[in-house]
């Protein structure tokens, strides 16, 4: 419930400027982000889109069905995220084949 020597409220900002009640800027979110990349040696070429994009992938490659990350993600048409994200079922295609030689015995 308290996080940077401050109380949470319901109605607070994921991420707020320091000493204010106003929303962290889109540039100040980038730059903290590339410092944080730097800090722990990852890839620089990596932005904030990617962890949508892994948390998508990840939560696909999970199992969770795909209206349920196209709600997460806002999609419109869970039809959208399965064009962006089939990459992420070749876990379940692996599993579905490697279950279906297993009853057939192959």
């Amino acid at each position: 419930m308290r996080y940077d020597q401050r109380q949470l409220t319901a109605d607070d900002f994921l991420f707020r400027r320091q000493g204010a009640q106003l929303p962290m800027t889109p540039t100040t979110f980038t730059y903290r982000f590339k410092l944080i990349l730097k800090k722990n040696c990852l890839p620089q070429e990596l932005n904030v889109h990617s962890l949508r994009h892994t948390a998508a992938s990840l939560m696909i490659a999970g199992g969770t069905d795909v209206a349920t990350v196209a709600g997460i993600l806002g999609h419109s048409q869970p039809s959208t995220t399965l064009d962006i994200y089939t990459h992420a079922f070749d876990k379940n295609k692996k599993a579905a084949s490697a279950g279906l030689q297993g009853m057939l015995e192959i």
